[in-house]
């Protein structure tokens, strides 16, 4: 753990990494700290630590950094307070809460504090617009649970950051990324607060831990993820629908993020593409490089050749 560096250059390192973030005065404190990091792919993992302060993102920043990804603050020493808009979530120990980097925030951060900051795409969760807003209205406990291998999962891998091998990385991304989308999506299908208006936000992320757990069966379809869940196809793509997506188009852009991952992971730099590609439930290769190249702007192989130039 490196010391806390005096404020001038706290308040540059926080806005180094985290896109213009802006330390102020709380309470008529000076606003100290430091952070490290482990970058994971696509995924930014920190631990921060400081003296109590207010950090905001002004709307300047929100308008011109066009990143569309979303943020946790995991509460390890101290409290917060998360507000961006009109909400308002209070933070104690063991307490998350989710919020969107496109709009203006403000954490006012509480004594000696510390805590485990996660930031990833938007898409990474695989939820409606509705259902994230949904989340973002309230805090989530990591104290037992699949929410405390969470919490686990980010402190362990900020504690071995040092030592993490080739490969590592994109790994870890995912489970981070699994375990995060277990964490919001368990405490929404046991009904603790589940806001008015979302009464299917359970029972669709229920069908998308189905799906991502069957992603290698190339006959994955609606007939039979409906069926193990006990409902209609009709209802299956109702859920879909309701979220302006469909069920086809998540199904393939699951699939297709998952091939990208295994193609940038140094230990599979020996199995095919089409071996790949076979993992992930996809069996056209022609279908597999038009739809890789539509979604990231480059081919599957192109995409390899990239990831093995010195």
């Amino acid at each position: 753990m490196g010391r806390s560096q005096p404020a001038d250059a706290w308040s540059h390192e926080l806005a180094r990494a985290f896109a213009g973030l802006h330390a102020e005065r709380h309470d008529g404190l000076l606003p100290l700290g430091t952070l490290d990091a482990v970058q994971l792919d696509d995924v930014g993992i920190y631990d921060v630590r400081g003296t109590t302060q207010i950090v905001r993102r002004t709307s300047r920043t929100a308008r011109t950094d066009t990143a569309e990804q979303l943020k946790i603050c995991l509460i390890e020493r101290g409290g917060a307070l998360v507000e961006q808009g009109r909400r308002r979530v209070a933070l104690e120990v063991g307490d998350l809460a989710l919020y969107d980097l496109r709009r203006p925030y403000q954490l006012t951060l509480q004594g000696t504090f510390r805590c485990a900051v996660m930031t990833f795409p938007r898409e990474a969760l695989g939820l409606p617009d509705s259902a994230l807003e949904a989340m973002m209205e309230r805090r989530f406990v990591t104290g037992t649970g699949v929410g405390q291998v969470f919490a686990s999962c980010l402190r362990s891998a900020l504690d071995q950051r040092e030592t993490l091998s080739d490969g590592s990385p994109v790994r870890l991304r995912e489970a981070a990324v699994a375990l995060l989308a277990a964490t919001l999506g368990s405490a929404f299908s046991w009904g603790a607060g589940l806001p008015a208006g979302h009464a299917n936000l359970a029972l669709r992320e229920r069908v998308l831990d189905h799906v991502r757990g069957h992603l290698a069966d190339p006959h994955l379809s609606p007939a039979t993820v409906a069926a193990a869940l006990h409902m209609s196809p009709r209802s299956l793509h109702r859920l879909f629908e309701d979220s302006g997506e469909t069920f086809g188009g998540t199904v393939r852009k699951l699939r297709l993020e998952a091939v990208r991952r295994d193609l940038t992971d140094p230990l599979l730099a020996g199995r095919s593409i089409a071996a790949v590609a076979a993992r992930w439930g996809i069996t056209d290769q022609p279908w597999l490089s038009r739809a890789f190249r539509a979604e990231y702007g480059v081919t599957p192989s192109g995409l390899r050749r990239r990831m093995t130039r010195p």
